[in-house]
């Protein structure tokens, strides 16, 4: 009985090399589809804040302002009623975002699972410099905050 005969039986555990091998192939072959359905899972699943400018890179020439379109999801387990969206720009002497210099807007509900699409002014200032310029965006719903950022290009001449 040599050392790589098919019949050598491991001296700590008594197992055959060959049933290891029967049973280690199939767990680990199992072990990787598990982890391809959970980042695929994660992957296609919704997120409770997109947002996306209609206008980006805005040059101003051409227009003086841009929309922020805003898709809230509710990802939560339950329907969320008194959903709060704040967008404000980090720099609010730059940039404003509806009449003021942040903009707030509530959702009577929204049920699990599914969305509201929001939309905001955002206008830059004539004399502001070319750049990129943060947007940020906060959603409160069945008491979880959710944030989100986008930036906005600025192209003045």
């Amino acid at each position: 009985m040599g050392l790589y005969d098919k019949t050598y039986k491991s001296f700590a555990f008594g197992f055959e090399i060959e049933k290891i091998k029967s049973i280690a192939l199939p767990l680990l072959a199992l072990f990787v589809v598990l982890v391809i359905v959970f980042l695929a899972s994660t992957a296609i699943a919704p997120k409770p804040i997109e947002a996306r400018l209609l206008d980006n890179p805005l040059n101003l020439q051409k227009k003086p302002y841009t929309l922020l379109e805003v898709k809230v999801t509710n990802v939560t387990e339950s329907d969320a009623s008194d959903v709060n969206v704040i967008v404000e720009a980090a720099n609010k002497e730059a940039i404003f975002i509806g009449p003021g210099l942040k903009e707030k807007k509530s959702l009577a509900i929204i049920e699990r699972g599914q969305y509201r699409k929001l939309y905001f002014l955002v206008s830059p200032k004539s004399d502001i410099e070319e750049g990129s310029y943060l947007i940020k965006i906060k959603v409160s719903m069945n008491n979880k905050l959710f944030e989100e950022n986008i930036g906005l290009i600025v192209k003045p001449h």
